[in-house]
């Protein structure tokens, strides 16, 4: 009874690259899509290593396996799939292998071609001697579940049998005898739990099956002993590894010998013709001293349906392209190649199709496989991707047109680490927003850990951590890649004099504010008093940037962005900021109080709620295409305006410009202030005394309280402005409020009746 022809299996190799590309290709691109997406994968020739000292010889001839020092090892016949395309630098492409055939000139003059060659190769260290060695480029398909149950049910059977069926109409139709590559598709289901990184997959290589199998005619022999001498064992090696990149082909030995020359399947019939033995090669991937690997499966089921003819062949299973350019005697010691006799069984008509060629994993069952990225992560990078995987998730379902990435690219100062900052910052982590930056003067208090979730209290002790520098550190404790800064700054204030010996430092501070608005994206005002905020809206304003200021009441709130001038410099109409809807500039309001009233005293649930407010008013602002300069919606929507299932609305909407919230009742509305042209921060007038009198303007401003009718005038330079009148402060006059409030008060005084009671000039009625 004749030997059934035995094949080296494919087992796969992959790459760690792949499976952070089908990752990034489930979250951004695939999602819920769970279509078959195609990918590639190579392999090339098998090859045996010397092993430099070891133990006893692995179970069987040929097996891989430690082996006795001198001895040789065999690599199993590998399919690598390696990054994926898109990812990692690379363009994205969906499209499969060209079908344009190759050229009709080859080696030597006419024959095979060795385009394919040239555009396949690889450095390889082993007996290449890190030289480019030709691999074979193959085309598979990834189906990647949705859920661990969806990838246990999946009709895998039905899945290897289309992938048979492709190959079969590939042969039937001529298209695999030009392109070989079309006998190899591999196919792989996976499921990837992007939560903890493990990826379970599994491999198919579909192999037409022969029914009855074909069988052994010739015992395989080193390639050494077929061809004579070592210039004929030179010119086969030669004329194979130039065209190997095609994976099958055809040698024929010239009619006087000694000479070899390549020829593609589709010129069968001429290479026959030649008069000279013809051989059928294929590049092999196993390094099994007798066994062929997979890829002739589907070469013989070539030769059965396409050569009917051919019922006997001897093949080149090549595994020599490494030793192109090597002759001589090394070239014969060096050789790996076999030949082997093949009866190759007949097609039986109307057959059903039998397609074999799951792999099997590391104990030999027909099982999945799991490739545990996780176990060998950095925890931090870990971390990094599983927060990119919830924000990814709303593209899924809920909001397909939401830029996660601009969001998380935000550097957003934070001026204020109490109660509103520390929430407003674990808000910011959790939309991944990495770069920031706290400004804070304080230390952590006792009464501090139980209302603000950034610290400890092991913080409050021994006088207290910086508040910035603790925050700061508990975001890169909370999140590694928190790309978190402090700053022990305080913030210069209206009404807050500035003695001589303290200028340098404050002129030190304002200037570090000054950088740090203008170094960043967004700038959040969270302080406990009206003054403080007064210096980074001025400063906002003045560098366009976005802010938005959070205030707090016992059982109320204001959360808002201020206005953002375009760039033509023009200033109204646009929204106005914190202190445009005040007729009096701010001024020391932390002087002179109460226990009760040094202290933020509000509902506790409160501040959480207006920090997450803010946050998701930066996002909804981010989200729309014309950023801080979007128009709030307008007061009374129509039922198309607030349409936001449109198109061509911003994602989340339009931003408001006010979000004023009450407890009682649970009640929230948005409101809308434009830009007041005597605003004391944000205004002309103010902005220009800042760039052109710098430091000496914000000196005035902190120093010049509100002066006091008999109070004697104080000279000033006459360059910044003249003196306040008296009862008002330095912003007032320089802004006009002083000038406003004293109309207002001569048309009260005009309007008032006399207090004589009389009633002249009025008829009764």
């Amino acid at each position: 009874m004749a030997e059934v022809l035995r094949f080296e299996p494919f087992s796969s190799a992959v790459e760690p690259e792949f499976w952070a590309g089908l990752a990034h290709h489930k979250l951004h691109t695939a999602q819920l899509d769970t279509a078959s997406t195609a990918v590639q994968g190579e392999y090339g020739c098998g090859r045996r290593h010397a092993v430099r000292g070891g133990v006893s010889a692995g179970e069987g001839e040929g097996a891989a396996g430690q082996t006795a020092a001198g001895q040789t090892v065999a690599v199993p016949a590998r399919l690598r799939v390696g990054r994926w395309a898109g990812y990692g630098g690379e363009g994205e492409s969906d499209e499969g292998p060209s079908d344009e055939g190759p050229s009709d000139e080859g080696p030597n003059g006419g024959g095979a071609s060795d385009k394919e060659s040239k555009a396949s190769e690889r450095d390889e260290g082993a007996d290449g001697g890190g030289s480019r060695i030709p691999v074979v480029t193959v085309t598979g398909s990834i189906l990647n579940t949705n859920t661990a149950e969806e990838f246990k049910r999946l009709d895998k059977g039905a899945l290897l049998r289309r992938a048979g069926a492709d190959v079969m109409e590939a042969i039937q139709s001529g298209r695999a005898a030009e392109q070989p590559a079309l006998l190899w598709p591999f196919v792989v289901v996976a499921f990837a739990d992007l939560k903890r990184y493990r990826f379970w997959h599994w491999f198919g290589f579909p192999a037409v099956m022969a029914d009855p199998a074909d069988s052994v005619a010739e015992a395989a022999r080193a390639v050494s002993s077929v061809v004579g001498s070592d210039g004929e064992l030179e010119s086969l090696v030669d004329a194979c590894a130039q065209v190997s990149g095609l994976g099958a082909f055809l040698v024929e030995r010239s009619a006087g010998g000694g000479a070899w020359r390549a020829w593609r399947l589709a010129d069968w019939g001429e290479a026959a013709a030649g008069g000279g033995e013809v051989l059928l090669a294929f590049v092999d991937p196993s390094s099994h001293a007798t066994r062929p690997g997979w890829p002739l499966r589907n070469v013989l089921a070539w030769v059965r349906h396409r050569q009917p003819a051919a019922r006997r062949v001897r093949v080149l299973c090549f595994r020599d392209a490494a030793l192109r350019g090597v002759r001589g005697a090394e070239l014969r010691r060096r050789s790996q190649s076999i030949v082997v006799g093949v009866a190759v069984a007949p097609a039986a008509p109307g057959a059903a199709l039998l397609v074999g060629g799951w792999e099997r994993d590391e104990r030999q069952r027909a099982a999945p496989r799991v490739a545990d990225l996780g176990s060998a992560m950095d925890p931090a990078r870990l971390a990094g991707a599983a927060l990119e995987l919830n924000l990814q998730l709303m593209r899924w379902r809920v909001a397909p047109g939401v830029d996660v990435a601009r969001m998380a690219a935000q550097r957003v100062l934070l001026v204020g680490a109490g109660t509103l900052g520390a929430y407003a910052a674990r808000a910011l982590l959790a939309w991944g927003v990495r770069t920031v930056t706290f400004v804070d003067s304080g230390r952590v208090a006792l009464s501090n850990p139980a209302r603000q979730p950034l610290y400890d209290f092991a913080d409050s002790l021994g006088g207290g951590r910086p508040k910035a520098a603790a925050a700061a550190a508990a975001m890169r404790r909370i999140f590694p890649a928190a790309d978190a800064h402090a700053e022990q700054l305080q913030v210069p204030m209206p009404g807050h004099p500035v003695p001589p010996p303290e200028e340098p430092a404050t002129r030190a501070a304002a200037a570090r504010l000054d950088a740090l608005v203008a170094a960043h994206d967004a700038v959040f005002l969270l302080t406990d008093s009206r003054e403080s905020r007064w210096l980074p809206a001025m400063l906002g304003a003045l560098h366009r940037k976005v802010v938005l200021c959070v205030a707090l009441g016992f059982d109320s709130f204001v959360a808002m962005r201020h206005g953002v001038r375009k760039d033509d410099g023009s200033s109204l109409p646009r929204l106005g900021c914190y202190f445009c809807n005040d007729i009096v500039a701010p001024a020391d309001s932390l002087s002179d109080r109460t226990l009760d009233q040094q202290c933020t005293v509000t509902r506790p649930g409160l501040a959480p709620i207006a920090a997450g407010t803010a946050v998701e008013l930066l996002a909804t602002i981010v989200q729309h295409p014309l950023r801080g300069l979007a128009p709030p919606p307008p007061p009374h929507p129509s039922e198309s305006d607030s349409d936001s299932e449109s198109s061509s609305a911003p994602v989340f909407g339009a931003p408001p410009h006010q979000i004023r919230g009450y407890l009682p009742g649970f009640r929230q509305h948005a409101i809308v202030g434009h830009a007041y042209a005597q605003c004391t921060a944000c205004s002309d007038v103010v902005l220009d005394a800042y760039r052109q009198h710098g430091f000496d303007f914000l000196l005035r401003v902190f120093n010049n309280t509100v002066v006091a009718e008999d109070a004697p005038h104080t000279p000033l330079d006459p360059a910044l402005s003249p003196p306040p009148p008296p009862g008002y402060s330095y912003l007032e006059a320089l802004t006009g409020l002083a000038a406003l409030h004293r109309q207002t008060d001569d048309i009260m005084a005009d309007i008032e009746l006399s207090d004589d009671g009389s009633d002249a000039g009025f008829e009764p009625l």
